[in-house]
């Protein structure tokens, strides 16, 4: 569906999915716009939205998702993980985004055709997966 803005989406938590995204120093120079691309590419059901903010020990970057299935298929693609470190949501997995999974991510964008921030078509996630 549709990118919203973090506020529109997040109204209640406890009925949003959660893919939170510790982000490694200099991993990627535009983390927010490399998972907007990544998303769009996998062609969510319904909408999301991207906060990016400095947690104590990392920056992280917090992809909710108003549909189950779409957080997890972006968990899926990335190897993310079950986690508890924000209750608060109806589910929540994490993944660290380090250079080795950004240029894995990138890899796949370039090789499905496509551009950072441009709208994205179905073939993405068939090419990720098969680099994953």
């Amino acid at each position: 569906m549709t990118q919203r803005p973090w506020t529109h989406l997040v109204d209640d938590p406890a009925a949003r999915h959660l893919v939170a995204v510790r982000l490694a120093p200099k991993a990627a120079e535009e983390p927010a716009a490399l998972l907007t691309t990544l998303i769009e590419g996998l062609c969510p059901n319904g909408d999301f939205a991207i906060l990016t903010r400095c947690e104590e020990d990392c920056a992280v970057a917090l992809c909710a998702f108003a549909t189950p299935r779409d957080a997890e298929q972006l968990a899926s693609a990335v190897g993310a993980e079950e986690t508890q470190a924000y209750p608060e949501w109806a589910s929540e997995r994490s993944f660290t985004l380090d250079e080795s999974t950004a240029h894995e991510i990138a890899h796949a964008i370039e090789a499905a055709g496509f551009v950072l921030g441009a709208p994205q078509h179905p073939r993405l996630p068939d090419v990720l997966y098969a680099h994953h």
